[in-house]
């Protein structure tokens, strides 16, 4: 499990996470170990710009390996920079799903705290019950009805709380911080993206 570390935020309690799902976890910033990379994570606790500069080094290797079929995980920030570009300022992002991420249309943000999850029909999470809460913390995200979209939450409106493309996975919410669904979620990505296939 390699982390792609963009600077932005503080890894601990995501890379505990996947610890205690049973993962091993090497942290870097370095093309030459994201071109050796079987299973990818993406975290970001930043802007869209910020985020899209963390990764200027890495940006084609990751998605080459994408390319090849290994996974990638994109959470918070992280997810936002799947797409191809965002309302909160300058950068490209992967453009891995086309759509363009957007300001939350609600009377107060940041969008901070518990929401309930509402995953549509995928694999993935078939094991998180409709309804369950998960931490957010987010002033943008990815339209409802944007490509991909496996759950939606709501502020303001609905919008993109977790997407899946083949092996192009995000969460808008923060797994680490979303209790017994945020591990399920983790622990569906391990199985999805063949890490345990048996997760």
């Amino acid at each position: 499990m390699t982390f792609v570390d963009t600077g932005t935020g503080n890894l601990f309690s995501l890379t505990q996470a996947f610890r205690r799902a049973g993962a091993d976890v090497v942290m870097t910033h370095d093309p030459a170990e994201v071109r050796r990379a079987t299973c990818l994570v993406l975290p970001g606790v930043a802007s869209f710009s910020a985020v899209a500069e963390g990764i200027r080094e890495v940006r084609t290797e990751m998605l080459r390996r994408v390319r090849e079929g290994v996974p990638l995980l994109g959470i918070c920030a992280g997810m936002q920079i799947l797409f191809a570009s965002s309302e909160e300022g300058p950068g490209a992002g992967l453009g891995l799903l086309p759509d363009r991420v957007r300001a939350l249309p609600a009377a107060i943000v940041p969008h901070m705290g518990w929401s309930p999850l509402i995953p549509r029909d995928d694999p993935w999470l078939r094991d998180v019950p409709r309804g369950a809460l998960v931490y957010f913390a987010h002033s943008y995200a990815a339209p409802a009805q944007a490509r991909g979209v496996v759950a939606t939450s709501e502020h303001g409106a609905p919008f993109a709380a977790a997407v899946r493309q083949g092996n192009v996975f995000g969460v808008q919410f923060h797994p680490e911080k979303s209790a017994r669904a945020g591990a399920l979620v983790l622990r569906g990505f391990l199985r999805e993206s063949g890490v345990f296939p048996s997760a």
